[in-house]
């Protein structure tokens, strides 16, 4: 930088940024509505916001090109001049040009950045809409120091005189300095402050004319300067310094020596008016009476706080948090030892206020590191309006969740992953308007981005309603890339033929453009979401639109995970990627190519034994494998484990430069009990296995067991008896969420649900069957299944396995049971157990629920 304003170049960028987003966001809505005076006015507000502070720090160049582009406002306000793609365009230039000034300014060259060209096309648009003609620009004097010969009239009192003599007799240098601010200049006050802090870096400043009250009063400051100044600097150095401080017009730097310190003494009346009074500035133009009932606005106070210094405070919080499990265990203890000690339920009470207080203040300090995602998503509407003009698409582009909070870290980390899924979304996902024509849709495509929270995830989803991803296409691109053979692609499904995608080199572009096409975009945003430990998903139907789902962590500092056991050793899981957690019997695990593997609901996954990767004596296998199913990005692993002992929220530790990198661990944590429990690192385990590849196998499974008449069922018990659904018709097990009552509804109803942001009916199947009703306890859970072509939920008591059955061995039920056998398969003896095998599909049809869930979902689906 060319002057002194290290002190203010932060809350400056800071500021610049704020404005420029107000600029975008406005000249995208002025777009849509030409006659909007509220969004011109805004803009003109943040133009001239601007323009004085860019003014202030000296950059004269933007300074320049922002009051070019108020003009060009002002005229619009006055109705002088007609909004037009081809005006809006060029202003989106002219901000692209002040964010290219920016990122001179960072770089330390602000003079490099040439706007001549621009500042000239928006004079031109102003002089034609004023009809005047064309004017050369006129160049600003050069400032010298033989600008103006001032007479000396500083005069000084006795006890500044001797100050001066005794300096001169000490080998000093003393001057008598006389700056002219600039008549054109905004905020002179600001410009004679930042040269007295200049000045007065080089020595001791023993007098100042008009004093610096006067200075700070704008209204009253008339532009002109005087400094005395002591120094060792020569006169060179001074001339030099205020050489680099912009928006001076003249100066003058008189020498003081014994011979001419007679002649100055202290004085204002004295001084000719003609010496140090500047013509009038030019008055700005009449833009306060608008912008005054805005300067009057209430708005919070804020402090500006190094991040460096939040994250020793969250380190603080994070022992705090480790210090408290540890006490709540101590206490847990003494109070089975003493219970009848009055000092333990005073311990008991301090703990609980004191856990309190400690989660208190973790969520303080943990939304001090969040931001809302807002300042992400702003982004993107410029940039998919630029790529639908550029390419010749119509697209209505919304954003949902804008509020929504996120770790700033995160903020920054899943930018490019959502800029490449946007892109290919308007280059190749939605449609041009003639295909859309043709396909019977709208002209304008809709493309939605939305956040929300989910438990303690952020789900970020990108929809649009273009031409799908073709798993045809991408077929065709994995086995011409050699990722997979024209076999093996033959037995994978539609859903793993798409995840494909996230393969380095495939496409379903028919060609490749500027914006996407070469494959190398998804490869990308799968790198980054593995990186941030998140979950991707798609789902596309062709012809009908693609949703991208991406789950994230909500912060990667403190985070909320599964202990697990091995042994006798702890370790624990990131609860953002633990999937599902099943038991597994002996027929459901296999053998791929030397690899152990694990057939969950048809589908394969690869399996790891995680006592062989870490050598942890095992004692004798169980009968049934505990299994947690993990994920990352696109891929699948299942971690064979001893025992789950809970979820718990875990503080980050790094292991330190003498431990090193050690395989599949990320970190370790303090328990509650004091020991020490390592991270396990998913992104290893899952990038070892390759798990994606493996999932190709789970259609010859699917084969398999329709050729062996074998189908597997879930069991689950209901007022004491075992009864079965069939797997291909249950989608998930969740616990029992929050429901809400419809009116007028049939008893066996329920109400309806939000499950990630979809309206579920659930039924409550003790009504259903008949049987008495009772109410829900811990192990209760919603079996979220599809009956009747639509999702439902139903409510039962306790999920106990998933059984393997083989059709000869399904039994007719008979008359001896209660419940109508029209809504039921069969009954299946294992040993001596029964399970009623239900239809659900005929019994949800038989109910009345049926037909008034259907009109309640009717009207509360979106059109």
């Amino acid at each position: 930088m060319s002057f002194h304003t290290e002190a203010y170049l932060g809350i400056f960028l800071d500021e610049l940024d704020e404005q420029l987003q107000v600029l975008d966001e406005m000249l995208l809505k002025l777009e849509q509505d030409g006659d909007d005076m509220e969004t011109v006015g805004a803009i003109f507000r943040a133009a001239h916001t601007l323009k004085g502070s860019s003014a202030a720090m000296g950059f004269d160049r933007m300074k320049e090109l922002t009051h070019q582009i108020e003009n060009v406002f002002e005229l619009i306000r006055n109705r002088q001049l007609a909004v037009d793609s081809s005006l809006i365009t060029l202003l989106f230039q002219g901000i692209d040009y002040i964010k290219v000034l920016k990122q001179a300014i960072v770089a330390g060259q602000p003079e490099e950045a040439d706007i001549g060209p621009l500042v000239e096309s928006l004079d031109g648009i102003r002089r034609r809409a004023l009809g005047e003609p064309a004017e050369p620009e006129s160049k600003a004097p050069l400032k010298n120091e033989a600008h103006d010969a001032w007479e000396q009239v500083a005069k000084f009192h006795d006890h500044e005189k001797e100050a001066i003599a005794h300096a001169l007799q000490s080998g000093y240098q003393v001057m008598t300095l006389y700056v002219r601010i600039a008549s054109d200049a905004v905020m002179k006050s600001v410009r004679a402050l930042l040269v007295y802090t200049k000045v007065k870096e080089s020595g001791e400043v023993i007098a100042v004319y008009p004093p610096t009250e006067t200075i700070e009063d704008e209204h009253a400051f008339q532009g002109t300067l005087l400094l005395t100044l002591i120094t060792e600097e020569d006169k060179q150095s001074l001339v030099d310094t205020l050489n680099h401080i912009s928006h001076i017009d003249s100066y003058h730097i008189t020498p003081i020596t014994p011979d001419n310190l007679d002649s100055f003494c202290r004085g204002t009346e004295e001084a000719p008016a003609e010496a140090c009074t500047p013509e009038e500035a030019a008055p700005e133009a009449p833009v306060n009476a608008r912008t005054e009932p805005d300067a009057k606005i209430k708005v919070n106070p804020t402090v500006r706080v190094d991040v460096d210094r939040l994250e020793n405070l969250l380190n603080y919080v994070g022992e705090l948090i480790i210090d408290n499990t540890r006490l709540i265990e101590v206490k847990n203890r003494l109070s089975g030892q003493f219970k009848e000690n009055p000092d333990v339920a005073v311990l008991h009470d301090i703990c609980n206020h004191l856990s309190r207080v400690v989660g208190e203040l973790q969520d303080g300090m943990m939304k001090t590191r969040m931001l809302p995602i807002e300042q992400l998503f702003n982004r993107f509407p410029r940039m998919v309006r630029d790529l639908a003009h550029h390419i010749g698409k119509e697209i209505d582009f919304a954003i949902e969740g804008k509020e929504t909070e996120l770790d700033r870290t995160l903020i920054e980390e899943i930018s490019d992953p959502l800029i490449h899924i946007l892109r290919n979304a308007v280059d190749h996902g939605i449609e041009s308007p003639e295909e859309r024509g043709k396909a019977g849709k709208p002209a304008k495509g809709r493309l939605l981005l939305k956040a929300a929270h989910q438990e303690n995830q952020i789900v970020i989803s990108i929809r649009d309603d273009g031409r799908g991803i073709d798993p045809h296409k991408i077929k065709q691109s994995s086995i011409a890339k050699g990722f997979v053979t024209e076999e093996e692609a033959g037995r994978m499904t539609d859903k793993e033929l798409m995840f494909l995608i996230f393969k380095s080199g495939v496409s379903t572009a028919d060609r490749v453009t500027d914006l996407s096409g070469r494959g190398v975009g998804m490869d990308i945003v799968r790198a980054h979401i593995e990186k941030l430990n998140g979950l991707i998903d798609i789902d596309s139907s062709p012809g009908a639109g693609t949703v991208f789902t991406i789950k994230l962590p909500l912060t990667l500092a403190i985070i909320r995970s599964l202990l697990i056991k091995l042994g006798t050793s702890t370790f624990a899981l990131p609860l953002v990627n633990v999937i599902e957690i099943v038991r597994l019997s002996a027929e459901d695990i296999e053998t791929v190519q030397g690899q152990e593997v694990c057939v969950i609901r048809g589908t394969v996954f690869p399996l790891v034994r995680l006592h062989r990767r870490f050598r942890i004596p095992q004692d004798a296998a169980p009968r049934r494998l505990l299994v947690v199913v993990v994920g990352l990005a696109e891929k699948r692993v299942c971690l064979v484990v001893d025992e789950t002992v809970g979820n718990q929220e875990i503080v980050i530790k790094s292991l330190g430069p003498f431990v090193g990198e050690v395989p599949y661990i990320a970190g370790s944590t303090i328990l509650g009990n004091g020991n020490v429990a390592l991270i396990l690192d998913v992104g290893s385990l899952v990038k070892e296995e390759g798990s994606l590849l493996l999932a190709k196998e789970s259609e010859m499974q699917k084969k398999d067991a329709i050729q062996s008449g074998e189908s597997q069922y879930v069991a689950f018990k209901l007022a004491g008896e075992q009864y079965g659904l069939d797997i291909r018709k249950v989608k998930e097990i969740i616990a029992i969420p929050p429901v809400t009552k419809m009116v007028n509804a049939p008893s066996e109803l329920l109400g309806i649900i939000n499950l990630r942001g979809t309206v579920l009916p659930v039924y409550d199947l003790r009504l259903c069957l008949r049987l008495p009703e009772e109410r829900p306890t811990a192990k209760s859970r919603v079996i979220v299944m599809e009956a009747e072509g639509r999702d439902v939920g139903i409510v039962i008591d306790e999920v106990t396995e998933v059984l393997r059955v083989r059709d000869a061995e399904i039994k007719a039920a008979g008359s001896v049971m209660r419940i109508d056998d029209r809504y039921l398969r069969g009954i299946y003896q294992q040993d001596d157990r029964f399970f009623i095998l239900l239809d659900m599909d005929r019994l949800l049809e038989g109910t009345a629920a049926g037909e008034a869930v259907q009109t309640q979902l009717e009207i509360l689906s979106p059109r």
